[in-house]
């Protein structure tokens, strides 16, 4: 009898257990800081203590100019993170830090404008971009390149790409007043090494390879109005969306909630607001 009831008090440990698991949430933070937050001490400092009340669980970082793969684990450690990777040291790296171990890490500056990373975290498979901010043909290619990259993954797992992608998306193509577009033309017609028009118009094709991919922009899977994440209020008048988290099928009906963090600091702290999404795992 005694035994039936250890049994049994097993398990319903197991079961609560596993339930618990089953219901952790992991919170992702991507976000562009603007040359490494400026290499400044006091804007570093400022978003330590704005991140570590938002305690994410992985953030994903465009441009940590500055830092180095010893700064980094320094800097995570300070909001609580034991594990960072970074993908090079010169130019506009992308990071990752985390509070889970960050493995199967690779680093692909070959054939990209900047970089990115991959590494599986907690059992989801994690893609940091930063695409050309100057040529859409270029950045045709890069989104190329992470599809396959991609492709190559079991895709009944877990997988995220988010970061930067200078890319808009046809499904906000409402924003962009005759005047945004007049502007980008003007701005080609001054500067011949910027190519982000397609003959004159604005081009949806890298977010377009996305959604061809079966990637689903986590953003609108959980929100019915638009918001920007350029540029922030110190920098200008935030009016586009260029920073994405995509998840795939297997991931995107575990999406708890995504938005983009417009607040007091990320008016200030960067150009870019940061991306933000809850996964229910």
């Amino acid at each position: 009898m005694k035994r039936k009831i250890c049994l049994l008090i097993g398990l319903c440990i197991a079961l609560f257990s596993s339930d618990l698991f089953a219901r952790q949430e992991m919170k992702v933070l991507s976000y562009n800081v603007l040359k490494g937050l400026q290499q400044d001490s006091l804007i570093q400092e400022e978003y330590i203590h704005w991140v570590d009340s938002l305690s994410p669980d992985i953030i994903a970082y465009e441009e940590m100019n500055g830092f180095t793969q010893k700064s980094l684990e320094e800097f995570a450690a300070k909001y609580g993170h034991p594990y960072a990777v970074q993908s090079k040291i010169e130019g506009f790296p992308v990071a990752l830090s985390s509070k889970y171990p960050i493995v199967n890490v690779q680093k692909v500056v070959d054939n990209m404008w900047h970089a990115y990373l991959y590494a599986n975290i907690n059992h989801v498979h994690v893609f940091v971009i930063h695409f050309s901010p100057f040529s859409y043909k270029k950045r045709q290619q890069e989104v190329r390149q992470v599809l396959a990259h991609a492709a190559t993954l079991p895709q009944d797992e877990k997988i995220m790409i988010m970061g930067d992608f200078n890319s808009m998306a046809s499904s906000d193509a409402a924003q962009l007043t005759d005047a945004m577009v007049a502007g980008m033309r003007e701005n080609e017609r001054k500067h011949d090494h910027i190519r982000n028009l397609n003959n004159g118009q604005v081009d949806y094709s890298v977010t377009d390879a996305m959604k061809e991919a079966g990637f689903l922009d986590s953003y609108w899977l959980k929100n019915k109005t638009f918001m920007p994440s350029v540029t922030t209020k110190k920098y200008g008048k935030p009016a586009r969306r260029i920073d994405f988290l995509w998840v795939n099928k297997s991931l995107a009906k575990q999406v708890k909630s995504s938005t983009i963090i417009h607040d007091k600091a990320t008016d200030h702290l960067s150009d870019h607001y940061p991306v933000f999404v809850v996964l229910d795992l």
